[in-house]
């Protein structure tokens, strides 16, 4: 049978009151600088802020961040305490003072602290410190507020009474003034802040009912396809969790499978899910086992994502974003070079198209096996748009085919680019007979934009790859080679390093009659080359990252040291009378 959760067992002292911190106000102030910022906090019975803490996630952001430690706070009953930025975006100070002039206790300067360095679409949230479950929230996860009903912009908004605490936001359970505080405050016209909201007017509720809700996913949340674990958080409230020594205990299953006894309100964390939706269902049960009446339940549901499976670069072009795709066809490396801490950013291409794949630090091993023209399948991961251009967030690690093939750049113009940069996104082009306009400038520095004119018309030229850094910047016609891109809309084009600006008429694009390099593999630390021309050639050996790493000047048949590289794979460019010739050499 059930249990009827009585009042009467309060006689017995085997109720556990709410003890639980909830955000009663936010409020945006429009004094100098977009201060002071203001949250009210009210203590639910007895809160110990030692165990708490703020974060906050700002504009379109989905990740939480700047943790705040509310421990200053320490131990407050059934009363109101206060955090406030009074710096944000001013060095000046005392808007906190002037605007909320009663409020002398109880109060916590963020100060250095982010935390508080919001605007009205920002969100925030109380979490408990160890667990890192959420206790409660004002604004939707991973939204920017802007345009959104809860908007707070020059404003405030209030809990209603009665309401909360809301792991997930509740929009019903607040009233918005946005906008309330614009043109007022005690330096703008005299009228304080706190005059215009009115402090501490929340009144709690007196409702000892359980509650149980999942924090942690979210409904309808998709995880990566080769996620490990998902971990689940939930927040109870007036219900003592334990095993034998409180009110009783939760019982959860995963997919209406065996059920489970949890005693605690530590996350659970699943393992080996399948590629699949699942479904967590907990309910609060007394120390016998019985759920109680009426019935406390919480239940989310989750997807794994699978892999799409896809076999050519135009057809994963054309898929939808935030989706998972194994690219299972054969595409080759044009570009590639370490990002921020220990993150990687490359280009692939293939006969319909090309992809900017971005890895994380750790996810792949074979990255630095990696040559330029090097064929990769099995390309696993999260298709997103990074401002207008298509991204895979690579998810595993891909596979090397074994097959080289260096790719030639597809000539086209600057009108070409601008008109249709989609067509041209993340592939190898080049557009010849341009000017470079360096604004007086004589080296280029890194990500940034030049204007590059053709007889077409301007497109933009911009150093995004590191090895452009500080190159001299042509003064005569160029043919500059790259990545073809965007940025929001604007075309763009990415050169390598300064082997893809290139003269014009200086080299063309014929091979060299005869050309042969040898012995390849090198087991020795020298390789020759030889054509049918005696001619002098120019040997340039590249990098996987497209750096050069030996130049050398040679005669058919004379050596070229190479004892200085480590065992791998290569390019060799070579350049003889105004042809260009390109190899994959191994060193082993």
């Amino acid at each position: 049978m059930k249990k009827i959760y009585l009042l009467l067992s309060l006689l017995l002292v085997s109720l556990s009151y709410a003890q639980t911190p909830i955000i009663t106000m936010i409020a945006d102030g429009d004094e100098t600088g977009g201060t002071p910022k203001l949250l009210e906090i009210y203590a639910n019975g007895t809160v110990d802020f030692t165990q708490y803490s703020l974060e906050n996630q700002t504009n379109a952001n989905t990740t939480w961040g700047n943790a705040f430690d509310l421990s200053p706070l320490g131990t407050v009953t059934d009363a109101f305490v206060y955090v406030y930025n009074d710096t944000f975006q001013s060095a000046s100070t005392g808007a906190f003072a002037a605007n909320f002039p009663s409020l002398t206790s109880g109060v916590l300067d963020a100060g250095t602290s982010s935390v508080l360095s919001i605007n009205g679409d920002d969100r925030v949230r109380i979490v408990n410190t160890s667990t890192t479950a959420v206790v409660d929230v004002y604004g939707v996860d991973g939204v920017d507020g802007t345009g959104a009903a809860w908007e707070y912009k020059d404003g405030y908004s209030k809990r209603a009474d009665g309401s909360g605490p809301d792991p997930v936001f509740v929009e019903a359970n607040w009233t918005y003034a946005n906008g309330a505080l614009d043109g007022h405050g005690a330096v703008q016209d005299g009228t304080t802040f706190e005059s215009i909201i009115g402090l501490g007017t929340y009144v709690a509720s007196t409702s000892n009912t359980p509650v149980l809700t999942i924090t942690s996913p979210t409904p309808g949340q998709v995880f990566a396809p080769n996620v490990a674990s998902v971990s689940v958080s939930f927040s109870v409230q007036n219900f003592n969790v334990a095993n034998g020594t409180g009110d009783g205990y939760i019982v959860y299953t995963v997919d209406a499978g065996t059920p489970v006894d949890l005693f605690d309100t530590n996350p659970v964390s699943l393992t080996g899910l399948s590629r699949a939706s699942h479904t967590v269902s907990m309910e609060l049960v007394d120390n016998a086992g019985v759920a109680l009446v009426p019935s406390v339940t919480s239940s989310v549901t989750f997807a794994v994502a699978d892999y799409i499976i896809v076999s050519d670069m135009a057809v994963l072009r054309a898929q939808q974003l935030d989706g998972y795709y194994d690219f299972t066809g054969e595409a080759f490396a044009i570009a590639g070079e370490p990002y921020t801490s220990g993150n990687f950013k490359g280009f692939v291409q293939d006969a319909t198209g090309g992809m900017m794949v971005f890895i994380t630090a750790g996810v792949s091993t074979l990255i630095t096996q990696v040559n330029d023209g090097d064929g990769i399948t099995h390309i696993k991961g999260k298709l997103v748009d990074y401002h207008g251009v298509f991204e895979l967030e690579l998810t595993e690690d891909f596979d090397l085919t074994g097959n080289n093939v260096p790719q030639v750049p597809q000539v086209i113009t600057a009108a070409e680019l601008n008109a249709n940069f989609d067509n041209y996104e993340s592939e190898l082009i080049e557009i010849d007979n341009t000017t470079i306009d360096a604004a007086g400038a004589t080296l280029f520095e890194h990500s940034h934009n030049y204007n590059l004119t053709d007889a077409t018309g301007v497109t933009v030229l911009r150093t995004t790859f590191s090895n452009m850094t500080d190159v001299a910047i042509p003064t005569v016609t160029v043919n500059v080679i790259g990545i073809g891109s965007e940025y929001s809309g604007t075309a763009q084009i990415f050169p390598r390093d300064d082997n893809d600006l290139v003269a014009t008429g200086a080299v063309d694009h014929n091979n060299i009659d005869g050309f042969k390099v040898y012995p390849n593999p090198v087991t020795n630390g020298q390789v020759y080359v030889t054509s049918s021309s005696d001619d002098v050639k120019q040997v340039v050996v590249y990098n996987l990252l497209g750096k050069a790493v030996i130049s050398a000047e040679v005669n058919n048949n004379q050596a070229i040291d190479v004892s200085s590289l480590r065992s791998g794979i290569y390019m060799m460019k070579v350049i003889e009378n105004n042809q260009v010739s390109v190899r994959k050499l191994m060193i082993k």
